[in-house]
């Protein structure tokens, strides 16, 4: 049964496409095919570190001020609120940036969330299951019972390290296909009730 869902922020919940990551990686030094949060963490001196984390907070928050709501995200949330299906967020994102991002949102703000779990709260990023198990802890049910949602491969890697249900969501760009098995693929938010109810009824 699926009892809670964790979405992906930005590019899942979010329009994709505000984060400009050729510009951030340019902006750090961080090779292509490198993760930008790793390869900052990475860096061995403090202070180089430190400009790396406020360059990208700064793309980040001018992202979030220029981002909107994804395509039936806002409905979806509704639904689930009137399900009575607790809903999180799990981003590789700063919570600074999830919140200015959620302004644009007209009917749902940020103690909709049951969890929102940002770089800051000591878990290791997606693609490691961390932030999935934490969630699912907080959710109060066990990650077998979560349904992770995501655009981008790390977000259903996670999902499945920690052994939850994945539903990779494809946008109107191609994805970098997933090192595991996908669950389910959607091309809408709005397919995302159709997931619940076919594992329910499956369970």
């Amino acid at each position: 049964m699926i009892r809670a869902v964790l979405f992906d922020f930005d590019g899942t919940l979010t329009l994709p496409g505000s984060l400009d990551f050729a510009a951030i990686r340019a902006a750090v030094g961080c090779p292509p095919g490198t993760p930008v949060l790793e390869y900052i963490e990475g860096l061995a001196e403090a202070g180089a570190r430190s400009r790396a984390a406020a360059a990208l907070e700064a793309f980040e928050q001018e992202a979030a001020r220029a981002s909107a709501p994804n395509r039936g995200a806002e409905e979806l949330l509704a639904a689930l609120r009137a399900r009575g299906v607790p809903f999180g967020i799990l981003t590789r994102n700063s919570r600074a940036s999830v919140r200015t991002a959620l302004e644009s949102f007209s009917s749902v703000r940020e103690g909709d969330f049951r969890i929102i779990i940002c770089r800051e709260d000591g878990c290791r990023p997606k693609p490691h299951p961390d932030g999935v198990l934490l969630a699912a802890s907080r959710f109060g049910c066990a990650a077998a019972e979560c349904l992770v949602v995501g655009d981008y491969r790390f977000d259903v890697e996670a999902g499945a390290a920690a052994g939850a249900v994945t539903a990779l969501l494809v946008n109107t760009t191609p994805v970098a296909e997933p090192s595991c098995p996908v669950d389910f693929r959607i091309k809408s938010l709005t397919e995302v009730l159709r997931v619940i109810d076919e594992v329910n009824a499956a369970g």
